[in-house]
């Protein structure tokens, strides 16, 4: 999978955390009962979520602003959040 805008493709990026979005650590069960189209949409949306986790974390460590940095921490973690549900989807544990 590649980012669009920049090409740059998540799946073998350094980053542990866009590793863990991987389709080795999905349930082939689960995931075969989904269709390629929707399987590929699901996958693409964690790529997103787990882009604008690793953002917001890093955005969250530049502000010196409190105020700003808890915003960009609740924010971090409500992306974790769905892409944790999504990943949960595809293990069948939602």
């Amino acid at each position: 999978m590649q980012n669009q805008q920049t090409g740059q493709s998540w799946q073998n990026g350094s980053d542990p955390f866009f590793r863990q979005t991987g389709s080795s650590n999905w349930n082939t069960e689960a995931a075969s009962s989904i269709d390629t189209k929707d399987l590929s949409v699901i996958q693409d949306e964690m790529y997103a979520e787990a882009l604008l986790y690793k953002k917001c974390t890093v955005y969250a460590n530049y502000f010196t602003d409190q105020t700003l940095k808890n915003l960009a921490t609740t924010a971090a973690q409500h992306h974790r959040q769905h892409f944790d549900t999504l990943h949960g989807y595809l293990n069948g544990s939602y």
